[in-house]
């Protein structure tokens, strides 16, 4: 019987958590930095590419097979967010960043 309290009190535990994809919906172009951070939590990364700031969250999901997992970034200009999504970001010219998607 206390197995099965155990494992409902942990199943109620994590409906009530919000995933890195379901936060990062929170966020919009021109969310500040403070903002991200307030929303996301620090980042697992941090990095620069040019004029933008990188920020990187590992979103891990483990399962009984294997450990998947999805990247989030979020890049920022001048303090702002540009781009954000799943995926991570790579140079597009000199002058740019984009976010590429994981593959399916």
């Amino acid at each position: 019987m206390k197995r099965i309290m155990g494992a409902v009190a942990l199943a109620a535990a994590l409906a009530g958590c919000h995933t890195t994809g379901q936060k990062i919906t929170n966020l919009s172009p021109e969310s500040s930095r403070d903002q991200v951070v307030a929303t996301l939590g620090r980042p697992d990364a941090l990095g620069t590419m040019g004029d933008f700031e990188v920020y990187t969250y590992l979103a891990r999901h483990r399962s009984r097979v294997s450990m998947a997992h999805t990247d989030y970034t979020v890049v920022m200009k001048d303090g702002h967010v540009v781009q954000f999504g799943p995926g991570v970001a790579r140079r597009e010219g000199l002058h740019g960043v984009v976010i590429v998607p994981p593959e399916s």
